[in-house]
């Protein structure tokens, strides 16, 4: 088993995911008041459930 953190700050809504040796990051889109740095957490699970 990995390990998984998931690290943020105190303002926006992106969120860096580390798996292991991987990184990933998150963001809600503009319209909901994220920066669109990355997929949104829904798109993320929506692919984990496909792996």
């Amino acid at each position: 088993m990995g390990i998984v953190t998931v690290r943020g700050g105190a303002a926006g809504f992106a969120q860096t995911v580390f798996a292991g040796p991987h990184r990933l990051t998150a963001d809600e889109p503009e319209a909901a008041g994220g920066t669109a740095t990355g997929p949104s957490p829904y798109d993320l699970l929506l692919g984990a459930l496909g792996a």
